[in-house]
């Protein structure tokens, strides 16, 4: 799928590759940076950090991701973090609605309905979030 471009700021929205994720944990890492963890590191992730599905870059540097988690009635919940630099609610609206469409798209309409439906969701962050964490 080819990136979105919104001309007038020059940010491009795409899916989240692999070489994405050190930005991505960056980032998460910052938005929770005033948030003081019970284990004091902070370093290790745990299932919030949800599968990352959406990028705003510009200039080749990544401002805002999206991620989904699966709430407590198996609905499927989108969260943006960013950078100060980022700004602009028009941006964080549009990797929304380009996050939502990717969810869509990788896991079926069904996967708005239903805890059950979600199973697949929620395990594919599970061993995301443990295959990061062994990683570092």
């Amino acid at each position: 799928m080819g990136a979105t471009e919104i001309k007038k700021e020059d940010i491009k929205l795409r899916e989240v590759y692999l070489e994405d994720l050190k930005s991505v944990i960056n980032l998460y890492q910052n938005s929770l940076a005033l948030v003081k963890h019970a284990n004091g590191s902070g370093k290790v992730l745990t299932s919030d950090f949800g599968l990352p599905i959406g990028i705003a870059e510009k200039g080749g540097k990544v401002i805002a991701y999206s991620r989904v988690n699966i709430d407590s009635k198996g609905k499927p919940v989108f969260q943006i973090h960013s950078n100060e630099a980022c700004g602009t609610d028009t941006v964080c609206e549009k990797l929304n609605r380009f996050s939502e469409k990717r969810f869509t798209a990788i896991w079926g309409a069904d996967a708005a309905q239903s805890l059950s439906s979600n199973k697949p969701v929620q395990n594919a962050i599970n061993r995301l979030v443990d295959w990061l964490n062994h990683c570092n």
